[in-house]
């Protein structure tokens, strides 16, 4: 009978209370001359147990914080076995998961059960939001891109909600341009020489606009119309409008010098600024839409933009309150518009004084009174049509852009009209020129001060010849 010590049993029964209980057991200790018998062969398996008990308790802690780098464990038991397949498993499933992360989602588990079916959902649902989201971001390129620069195409794309399809109001400023006689002019020159000037003078104006962060709402024909506030908010959107329009109309200088070098006519732009609410969204159908805005910020501003003239840049009351310091402001302008009970009184915008480099320059306000009058008719215009009979005028003082005429009866300010001249002998055209009226300078005589809207270089050299007969201003 063998002779068991009592702390013998319980350090056995400790060992295996603690293993039972999730908890690691220090190895069974016997004197080194322990006889060899049965107590000495249990206590031998009850530490070999304890040691690799131990061994799978690390390499579980191990996986259980995602570290799947270590050394596999030796043998040949069913629980070894098991986690050296939960390893390798493991180990293929991050691989896998690196790949998903970066944008391969045809990679499928079919090698842990429920655990493979929920990880394939999430792999689905991944690929089905991103190519949501891609969309989503294509859409805004298209939308965006060629109209507004890449810092707020790219803003859009990091928003949480990117473009709000849904209509909503907002406080924007609307910058609108257009060139003046433009029509006239497109009819003397060739198709591809009108396509071609078009273009450049685009090109130009699009530089300044994407610099100050506008959006182009609309390209018509000659006429831009720019949002400053839309799609993204600008606490600052009236001061970029400001330094935007006086770009513009700085890169006028440019667009004539290369009109100039290829025989084209000079061409002059008229712009006008306004602040107020809009409605801006996604309008359009199913089939085709754009993101726009509607309302009547947008009419007045077209309705402010319609008395520009050439080099001008209008600015409303409330655009100047919204920019609220460091306008350079010249004369009023009175513009009447549907709706209103009293004439909304717009400024000439000339410069800003933080941007001494993009005032304006000044239309010249006398014009050289000629030796002899030239005769003419004129006929008012409406909407570019012909709006009454023609009338006899004459021209007595000329200037570059301005001409002083006597009319037959009063013109009323910023009317559009067209002027048309008596050929001279061999001329085969009679030679016209469009107009705006600025002002009356004698209205008993019927006296008016005109801009002219478009000069081509033969008719520029017709009136040089009536200029060369002038008298001493």
């Amino acid at each position: 009978m063998l002779n068991v010590k009592e702390d013998e049993i319980d350090r056995i029964t400790e060992a295996f209370y603690l293993i039972l209980n999730g908890k690691k057991a220090s190895p069974i200790s016997l004197p080194e001359d322990y006889p060899d018998n049965e107590i000495r062969q249990a206590v031998d398996y009850i530490n070999r147990f304890i040691e690799e008990y131990s061994k799978v308790s690390d390499l579980l802690s191990s996986l259980s914080k995602g570290e799947l780098d270590f050394e596999a464990l030796k043998g040949k038991t069913v629980i070894l076995q098991s986690l050296k397949n939960l390893q390798t498993n493991l180990r293929h499933l991050t691989w896998k998961t690196q790949r998903i992360a970066g944008g391969e989602f045809s990679h499928k588990v079919d090698f842990m059960g429920d655990f493979s079916v929920a990880f394939n959902s999430m792999t689905q649902q991944l690929k089905d939001s991103y190519e949501q989201l891609e969309r989503r971001n294509e859409f805004i390129r298209k939308t965006f891109g060629r109209y507004t620069s890449e810092e707020i195409v790219e803003a859009l794309l990091d928003e949480p909600d990117g473009l709000k399809l849904g209509g909503e109001k907002r406080e924007v400023t609307l910058l609108m341009s257009d060139l003046r006689g433009f029509t006239a002019l497109a009819e003397r020159l060739e198709p591809t020489e009108v396509v071609a000037l078009l273009n450049h003078y685009l090109s130009a104006m699009v530089d300044p606009i994407q610099r100050g962060g506008g959006t182009i709402d609309e390209i018509i024909g000659d006429a831009i119309l720019v949002l400053f506030g839309a799609p993204l908010a600008m606490q600052d959107a009236a001061q970029r409008a400001v330094r935007c329009a006086l770009e513009m109309q700085k890169a006028m200088r440019g667009v004539n010098e290369h009109s100039l070098q290829r025989g084209w006519p000079e061409i002059e732009m008229g712009i006008a600024l306004h602040t107020g609410e809009v409605v801006v969204g996604n309008i359009g159908s199913t089939k085709r839409s754009k993101y726009g805005v509607v309302g009547r910020t947008v009419n007045l501003t077209a309705r402010i933009e319609s008395f520009t003239v050439g080099g001008q840049v209008l600015v409303s009351p409330a655009l100047i309150g919204a920019a609220n310091r460091g306008l350079i402001l010249g004369d009023e302008v009175e513009i009447h518009a549907k709706g209103m009970r009293e004439a909304l009184r717009c400024r000439e915008l000339l410069g800003h004084e933080d941007h001494p480099e993009l005032v304006v320059e000044e239309e010249e306000t006398s014009c050289t009174t000629l030796a002899e009058p030239v005769p003419l008719h004129y006929v008012r215009l409406t909407d570019k049509h012909l709006d009454e009979a023609m009338q006899p005028a004459t021209v007595v003082g000329l200037s570059h852009r301005r001409a002083v005429v006597e009319a037959a009866a009063p013109l009323p300010r910023y009317a559009n009209i067209m002027l048309r001249f008596e050929a001279e002998a061999g001329e085969e055209e009679t030679p016209e020129l469009y107009a705006k009226v600025i002002r009356p300078l004698d209205e008993p005589q019927n006296r008016f001060l005109i801009h002219f809207t478009s000069v081509s270089p033969g008719m520029r050299a017709w009136l040089n010849r009536f200029a060369g007969r002038a008298e001493s201003p």
